[in-house]
């Protein structure tokens, strides 16, 4: 339905452009304008393509010519103009707009590209230790296959202004987004993330967009509302992988079989599976000019993401929901000579459905050596393990979602001039987020929330008219910032006694080394110092030069192995010449120095 409209809209537009001339004679106030220009391009590249043109067409089969077009016709009622731009088959743009005595405004236009995606060829995951090899297996699926997506956009904008009813307005929006190629698909091929395979995954994604409102503007208020709908498919085939079968790394046999949910070597499991979704969202705004040179805004925004795919792979429940309400509102006085004030607050909660997930627990197919024949290893009864078995583990598992949260934002801006050409700004916000699902209540005192103070002073000068000149400071404390809770370090292992041989009996688990971890980990800070310097200087009316330098510093101490710690320098300069009015250079440098202090863990497993 909403491609009819899109057709219908342009037809309809684009029959009036070409009736004009006809309608318009005799109007002696009726101009025309067209603009056309053609060339030709040679394409030739050496190396990784992706490198020197990410957003080009670099076939060397789209070496040939290419056009553009532009245009206007006018009178006092009706304004048309278009312009279109081709280069190959697939990097080519149109756009066309009509405007009706201001009360009817529709604009359509259309676009295509390509986009180079990187090629990671996964060689620095090779190593050995003793006899065990950590392996990729990229170059055997997709060894020097270019990864290029392929993008369509169509957009439909139309604007009514109601003649009988002034300061209302209707508008109708329609977008449609078409993107088609391949991309690189990661995953794991044995029984850990060290072995890593890599294919490319089919693209053929459609994203459409509706969006319906209106606003009425009344004297000292203005009120507006608006519906957005949103539907996205993913056709592209799934793609599929054959796990390694799980045998011991010293040729013992099939010791894992149990352990395991993919791997007999043969069966094809799916993987990187995007689901199908839809959106609506609501949006309400107020807009309202009060006494004493204040005003005031209001919006309430609520949303509703449902995930329409249907997998029992993953989950028991279907058509799992996210919800979302935002009320923000924002308050700014001007009464005070030289003063400006602003109030802000916003509150956001968002519900995101927790997942069942229901872990395939395999029966135990390993040789007669072995008690736990025939049984999962996860066996509540016990009754296979005997008096030193499995220790009993549930793999089941509820996915509770890190998204559900409520977040709270309380702030206020204060600008004053001090000098004619110098201001000053002052800035502080209070932000609070409660997440649903907290895992970093993990020292004595902590909260279940992470809680931001900010302060910002930014100075603003131009001590000469050719000069502007803008220094800044931001200080940041955060209390309970997110953090991966016992995310790394093992303590020394000792394996128990193997007096029986058995590897069934008394073993340590892989779970249980995860659970012993006693590290907790984060790369947010708690402490946040940045420091920001701008200098422009006019040296011509077509010729301007830029000098920048941000410095941070950032550091946690709430882990509690080892404080985590970042300084980086960032100086750039940046030089704007214009030797004539539609003709620009830019020329840039930044350099950036950024080191960073953490603890570093890596497990090592060999059999």
């Amino acid at each position: 339905m909403a491609r009819k409209i899109f057709t219908l809209l342009a037809v309809l537009i684009f029959v009036g452009a070409f009736s004009f001339q006809v309608w318009a004679e005799g109007d002696e106030e009726t101009e025309f304008d067209v603009e056309i220009g053609t060339g030709y391009h040679i394409t030739d590249y050496n190396g990784y393509a992706g490198k020197i043109g990410e957003y080009e067409v670099l076939d060397h089969d789209s070496t040939g010519p290419d056009f553009h077009f532009s245009g206007t016709a006018q009178n006092k009622d009706l304004h048309l103009d278009f312009a279109g731009r081709y280069h190959e088959d697939n990097d080519h743009s149109y756009q066309f707009n009509g405007d009706y005595r201001r009360i009817v405004m529709q604009r359509l236009s259309y676009n295509r590209f390509e986009h180079w995606l990187d090629h990671d060829p996964l060689e620095n995951l090779s190593a050995v230790r003793g006899n065990a090899t950590v392996s990729h297996f990229e170059e055997q699926l997709a060894a020097g296959k270019d990864y290029i997506i392929k993008r369509s956009e169509e957009k439909s904008d139309t604007v009514l202004n109601l003649p009988f009813l002034p300061g209302a307005q209707i508008n109708f929006n329609y977008r449609r987004q078409i993107r088609e190629g391949h991309r690189q698909a990661l995953a794991i091929s044995h029984c850990a993330g060290c072995h890593v395979t890599s294919q490319g995954r089919e693209v053929n994604e459609e994203t459409e967009d509706f969006k319906v409102g209106g606003s009425i503007k009344i004297d000292w208020l203005t009120l507006s509302y608006g519906y957005f709908h949103r539907e996205f498919d993913e056709r592209g085939d799934t793609p599929e992988n054959v796990y390694d079968d799980p045998t011991h790394p010293a040729g013992n046999g099939d010791f894992f079989d149990d352990r395991v949910q993919y791997g007999d070597g043969v069966t094809s499991y799916p993987y990187d599976l995007v689901p199908s979704t839809e959106k609506d969202s609501h949006l309400v705004k107020v807009r309202a000019r009060l006494p004493m040179d204040t005003t005031f805004f209001g919006s309430y925004i609520h949303s509703e993401v449902d995930n329409r795919n249907d997998n029992p792979e993953v989950a028991t429940d279907d058509n799992l929901e996210m919800d979302s309400d935002t009320v923000s509102a924002r308050l700014t006085n001007r009464s005070f000579p030289g003063l400006n004030l602003s109030f802000k607050f916003r509150y956001l909660t968002i519900d995101n459905d927790d997942v069942y997930v229901d872990v395939d627990e395999w029966d135990s197919i390993a040789g007669p050596a072995n008690p736990n024949l025939g049984n999962p290893w996860h066996n509540p009864g016990g009754l296979a393990y005997g008096a030193g078995g499995y220790n009993s583990f549930d793999p089941d598992f509820i996915r509770e979602s890190a998204m559900s949260r409520d977040v709270t934002t309380l702030g206020f801006d204060a600008r004053y001039q001090l000098l004619k050409k110098t201001s000053l700004r002052l800035g502080y916000e209070w932000e609070q987020i409660d997440r649903d699902d907290y895992e970093n209540e993990v020292y004595e005192g902590s909260q279940p929330e992470t809680e931001t103070n900010t302060i910002k002073v930014v100075l603003n000068s131009r001590p000469h008219r050719k000069v502007k000149a803008k220094i800044g400071y931001k200080w940041q404390d955060i209390d309970d910032p997110f953090m991966n809770v016992k995310g790394a370090y093992e303590d020394a292992i000792q394996p128990p006694p193997a007096a029986t041989g058995n590897p069934w009996v008394n073993s340590v688990q892989y779970w249980e080394r995860q659970e012993i971890r006693s590290a907790d980990v984060s790369n947010q800070p708690t402490e946040v110092n940045e420091i920001t310097a701008d200098l422009t200087w006019s040296v011509l009316h077509n010729l301007s030069l830029s000098a920048n330098y941000r410095y941070t510093d950032k550091e946690n101490d709430q882990t509690n192995y080892s404080d985590w710690n970042q300084e980086s320098h960032m100086p750039s300069l940046s030089l704007w010449y214009a030797p004539i009015p539609k003709l620009s250079f830019n020329l840039s440098y930044i350099y950036d120095w950024t080191e960073t202090e953490t603890l570093t863990c890596v497990p090592v497993y060999n059999g």
